[in-house]
């Protein structure tokens, strides 16, 4: 059955515009509605969000994001390293005695624990879907928040930016589980707890203390927030009229007291578990290390490329402009109006302040970082239309106001709907459904048990989340193992004790070609540290090598006995080839060739005529590979088809092994990304596999947009014990 929706879904993407277009009617439809209801009168002083308006905004939320939740391989490998320490936490829930989390915190990987407590797994559905919980949930009460101060219409015209913003973003680091995701609800619940309270309610400037206290550790790059949030409730608490000098400094004292308990608690547990200089070491040291050494690019230049990134598909952009320019024309209207800012809208500024200081204080350009800036804009976009909204008279003047910024808030749906395509995964959901697994994968599933772990030298947490196995180390990466930094014998000599201590019924050495980061094996692979190397060589066997990733298993594990050569490249061919391994390293340069982005993967345009090539050695013997069309040249264009021929060139002759005709406009099995995987017959030394693209019988190259999205050579020796 499952089968039968994911094949009519791909042949059917328009029904998600019909999905997206009807949860954007009921959001213009709901606001019409309230506006309707605010604009003739004064705004009512008590006004709430209720369940409604937050039913409302989940409906919106799910019915642009729902499409990517169903792939099944990793949008960053920070999402799989979560997702990968939630399932050690599991087994183990002493934080940094069975995970480091790098530069996120503790926080970050127990929020996906009680998954596995109502049975659920933990894989990249769920933690997307935490994702898309989580962002509703600061959205809803920044909304709440808003409403309580303004009333619902403000709140909501104020909010829509951002909420847009998260519905209609399609860039990869953008839709995953990221470290930034938590870190935006506890902002809004700061805000919430502040946003107009009465001096006598102590508790909740209490809670929000203790809230933004814990900010650090969701991610220590959050550290300015949260320092911004306790200044601001500092900041409620010496203000207050009327108060002995000795009474403010007890109280203020209670502020600092607040904030300070989440640390208190953390290091308490971490001095209790005897993690204490772990967690030094680990999420403080290093992370220290991390900002203030090794590659980081100045500051002008890592902002150019952040600013790159986003441009990839243009929502933050957009974002940043429409409500940079209405809190330009709010500030203006305030000014001629000589209209005291108030302190919600400076607060506002402050937090938005620091949250660019988090931003760009790492110095890199990875996207993900400006999650942290929606919710704090929001804030400040929502207090100064708000404060604007309060200022003008009932009826048209309101009324006009709120048709600008309700237009300007629902400019990212018209964008959307003018880019090429639905959601990147249409076209891929039969694919998805099929190979839920990489060729790594599933080798892993077949030799450990339900009880086993998995050891892994380099970066591969997707293995732990595809193959179900937890960490056997503390280290979900052993970035810190590889490379220099002066605290690599500290983590080489845990990360060999705890790979001891578990031996772990699998072990993978995930350098090589293809890999996350570590692409040269005479450097990094596990060989590079002898008593790595020595520890592996006594108690591992060789399973396989997949190019990107060698696969070991223990020595006497019964099923590595049972495991023939027949059988292991039978799972290997079941498996979906690595995203991170995309090409088996041509002889041809791919340099001039135009990469991109479709369906969640980057691929290789291969634009007719073009042409690749890769040296055989004696030992290939099959060639699988993934290719499509892109999209857009059906879509949009007229595209009448191209043709892929695949041929082995030996100095005598030439051998056509493959041949396919793409020609999706016409025939809709040829959409979405189609794999094949080819025997070759024998060849002569010298040879070489080229891969070319041809217009087709009609010879137009217009719209002929077809791309490479792998191609793996597979040899013949014997990948089984050695």
């Amino acid at each position: 059955m499952l089968k039968s929706l994911f094949q009519w879904l791909d042949l059917h993407p328009g029904s998600y515009w019909i999905l997206v277009g009807a949860a954007s009617i009921m959001l213009v439809a709901w606001l019409g509605c309230i506006i309707g209801r605010e604009a003739p009168g004064p705004a009512d002083p008590t006004s709430r969000a209720t369940w409604r308006d937050a039913l409302v905004l989940f409906l919106f939320l799910l019915a642009w994001r729902w499409p990517f939740l169903l792939v099944a391989y990793e949008y960053n490998p920070d999402e799989s390293q979560l997702i990968a320490g939630a399932m050690t936490l599991a087994h183990d829930p002493v934080f940094w005695r069975s995970v480091d989390g790098g530069s996120s915190g503790p926080l970050n990987y127990y929020l996906l624990v009680p998954w596995h407590w109502v049975g659920a797994p933990l894989d990249y559905f769920t933690a997307r879907l935490t994702c898309v919980l989580l962002t509703w949930g600061a959205l809803f009460v920044c909304l709440r928040a808003l409403a309580r101060v303004f009333g619902r219409t403000a709140a909501w015209l104020g909010l829509l930016p951002a909420a847009t913003f998260f519905a209609t973003v399609t860039h990869p680091e953008l839709t995953n589980l990221s470290t930034e995701n938590l870190p935006l609800l506890l902002i809004a619940v700061v805000f919430g707890l502040l946003a107009g309270r009465l001096p006598a309610d102590r508790f909740r400037l209490w809670a929000a203390c203790f809230v933004a206290g814990a900010l650090p550790w969701t991610k220590l790059q959050s550290a300015p927030i949260g320092l911004a949030l306790i200044s601001w409730a500092w900041g409620q608490e010496l203000s207050e009229p009327r108060v002995a000098t000795s009474l403010r400094w007890r109280r203020s004292a209670e502020v600092l007291l607040a904030a300070a308990l989440p640390t208190l608690l953390i290091a308490g547990l971490a001095a209790a578990t005897g993690q204490l200089e772990a967690a030094w070491r680990r999420y403080v040291l290093q992370n220290i290390l991390y900002v203030g050494t090794g590659e980081v690019a100045p500051v002008g230049e890592a902002l150019r490329a952040l600013w790159r990134n986003a441009q990839d598909d243009g929502r933050f952009p957009l974002l940043l402009g429409t409500t940079g320019v209405g809190l330009l024309a709010a500030t203006a209207y305030f000014l001629w109006r000589r209209v005291r800012l108030s302190a919600l809208l400076v607060a506002g500024g402050a937090i938005t302040l620091a949250a660019f200081v988090a931003i760009i204080a790492p110095r890199r350009e990875y996207l993900h970082y400006v999650l942290l800036l929606p919710v704090p804009l929001a804030l400040w976009f929502g207090a100064g239309l708000g404060g604007w909204w309060r200022q003008l008279p009932a009826g048209r003047p309101r009324l006009a106001l709120a048709g600008v910024f309700l237009a300007v808030g629902l400019l990212p749906l018209v964008t959307r709907s003018l880019q090429s395509g639905p959601a990147p995964v249409y076209g891929g959901f039969v694919h998805h459904w099929r190979y839920p697994r990489s060729s790594a994968a599933m080798v892993l599933h077949a030799l450990a048990g339900r009880d086993d772990t998995l050891g892994i030298w380099g970066w591969a947490c997707h293995l732990h989340v595809e193959s179900g196995l937890p960490q056997a180390t503390r280290d979900g990466t052993t970035l810190w193992s590889i490379q220099d930094n002066p605290q690599q014998a500290y983590h080489r000599a845990a990360y060999l004790a705890d790979l001891q201590r578990s031996a772990p019924a699998v072990f993978v050495d995930a350098v090589g070609q293809g890999a996350f980061i570590f692409l040269d094996r005479a450097q990094q692979a596990h060989e590079s540290w002898p008593a790595l190397a020595d520890y592996i060589r006594q108690n591992y066997t060789l399973v396989v090598d997949l190019i990107d990733a060698r696969i070991y298993a223990r020595n006497g594990l019964a099923s590595l006995r049972d495991l023939n050569s027949t059988r292991l490249w039978q799972l290997v061919g079941q498996g979906r080839p690595s995203a991170k391994s995309a090409l088996s390293p041509p002889s041809s340069t791919l340099d001039k060739l135009q990469q991109r982005v479709i369906g969640g993967r980057k691929v290789v345009m291969l634009l007719p005529p073009a042409q690749v090539e890769w040296p055989l050695d004696g030992e290939v013997r099959e060639v699988s590979l993934e290719f499509g069309f892109d999209p857009e040249a059906y879509e949009r264009g007229r595209s009448n088809g191209a043709e892929l021929i695949l041929e082995i060139i030996s100095p005598e002759s030439t051998h056509p092994v493959f041949q396919r005709f793409l020609d999706p406009a016409r025939q809709p099995g040829d959409r979405g990304l189609q794999s094949a995987r080819v025997t070759l017959p024998p060849f002569t030394p010298g040879s070489i596999l080229v891969l070319q693209t041809d217009p087709g019988p009609y010879g137009d190259t217009a719209w002929d947009w077809v791309y490479l999205a792998s191609l793996r050579l597979h040899r013949e020796s014997d990948p089984g014990p050695k």
